[in-house]
Order: structure tokens, then sequence, then C-alpha cells
């Protein structure tokens, strides 16, 4: 890691599209003293439609972005490009810490339930990542992987509020019902329409995001570098995309008025 890092840089914070907006929005909660930079890379949304390559190539160009504008840390706001590109990004930028996202089983295994329905992309579940993170963090939990194909898309796509999502939802968890007793959103998307999978799920079963953890993680990382902002600095965001901005300020007002 360098050592002459300018703690009043911003973060850079990425994702396909609009999904990784429940993540700034909590690092905006968590830390708001730092700036951050937000790119959504809508051009080639959603990131679970192309292949490992294909995301590994397009996250190493927007962290090229990012730290060309002075980023001095990176956080993948996205748990495909997560489970793709990730350790190419950290081999990639030695210097800067590089934060990725994982599916919140840890949480939903230290709280004490024992049979974890995750619904995740395909790439997420598919990747040695997830699998390892599962073997090593879930303390010998039970989890249920669904992959849950074009859902994110159809989040960019669609109102959190259209039936669509009850529909979709009811036909993947429906085989399920009975078997699990805690629910992990897989994909930063997913937080867009917890309400949906909270009434897809049932009552009584609680569902996790990983959102608060990527933030604890990312404070630990930027302490640990010595790297923090000035405690009494005022933090700012900026966005960008590489499709329409204006969409992810529409999002980003919806996610933060949610909190």
């Amino acid at each position: 890691m360098k050592k002459n890092i300018d703690p009043s840089a911003p973060v850079g914070v990425f994702d396909s599209g609009v999904g990784g907006l429940t993540v700034l929005a909590e690092l905006t909660r968590a830390l708001p003293h730092e700036d951050f930079i937000y790119y959504g890379d809508e051009a080639n949304a959603p990131y679970g439609a192309l292949t490992h390559d294909e995301i590994r190539r397009v996250s190493l160009g927007v962290a090229k972005k990012l730290v060309g504008m002075g980023a001095k840390a990176i956080t993948v706001a996205c748990n495909t490009a997560t489970a793709a590109a990730v350790e190419a990004l950290r081999e990639a930028y030695t210097d800067i810490p590089v934060i990725g996202t994982e599916p919140a089983v840890k949480s939903a295994a230290d709280a004490g339930y024992r049979r974890i329905l995750v619904l995740a992309t395909p790439v997420t579940v598919a990747e040695e990542r997830f699998s390892t993170l599962v073997k090593t963090r879930c303390c010998g939990a039970e989890v249920i992987a669904v992959p849950c194909p074009g859902l994110a898309t159809m989040i960019e796509e669609n109102d959190p509020s259209s039936p669509v999502f009850g529909e979709y939802l009811d036909k993947l968890i429906s085989p399920h019902r009975g078997r699990f007793d805690a629910a992990v959103l897989g994909c930063t998307h997913y937080p867009l329409i917890k309400d949906a999978v909270m009434r897809a799920v049932g009552d009584g079963i609680p569902v996790f995001d990983g959102a608060a953890g990527i933030a604890r993680q990312v404070a630990r990382r930027l302490h640990d570098a010595g790297i923090e902002a000035p405690a009494d600095k005022h933090g700012s965001v900026t966005l960008m995309s590489s499709g329409d901005v204006s969409r992810l300020e529409s999002f980003m007002a919806r996610v933060t008025s949610q909190k």
C-alpha cells in the first residue's frame, strides 16, 4: 500500500447500474466525512449477462476511470463483479484498498439461523468464491442458493411496486417453502425490491442484505491504511454513468427515502 495517498481523496464505488446505490447510501450514512464517486456502468448492464472475461474487462475499465479521477479506494458494489473480477482488480491495484461485496450469509448464520435461502445472480452462485464463503463463514448452516436469472434487469426496468416481482419470486421460492428460516439478498439490486421479497418469503422470515457490512469493511480498510478523511470534513457524492445519469439520480433519491 503506497504511503502518499491523500486522505481527502474520494472513494470510488461502482456497479453495472442502480443496484450499487443501495451500498452507496449505506456508505454515506456510515462515513459522512468521505467523498464518494459512484459509477453506474449502465452501458454494460447487467453484468450477469456477460461472460466472466467480459465482466473482468469492464470492471477493470471502470476501476481505471475511478483511479484516474483520484480514487483512494475502490468499492465493488456488485456481487457479480466481485465474484468474477475482484481478484483481478486487486492484482491491478495493489497500492489502494479494493473492497468487494459478498452475500450476507455470515450475518444470517451469526444471528443463529440454520437454514438460509440466498437469492443471487447465476454468476454469483456458480463462482467458487461463493462456495468458499458458504463452507468457511456459515458455521455449519445449510445454505439454499437460488439463482435469479434476469432479476437485476427487471429491477432496472420496472417500478419496485410492480406485480411482476411477486410473480417472479413466488415461482422461484415456492419449491423451497418450509425449508428456510432466513433469506439473504445476494445482489445489490435486490434491496430495491425488499418489500416484494419479504412478501414472497412469508411472515416471520428475516431478510438480510450486505450493505451495512460492506460499509463497515470500507471503514476498516480506510482506517488500516491510514487514509480516512478528516472527521470534521463534510463529504460529498458524485454520480457518474456510462448511460443516463439522471436515472441514477432518480434511484438514489428513492433509495435514500426508503431508509
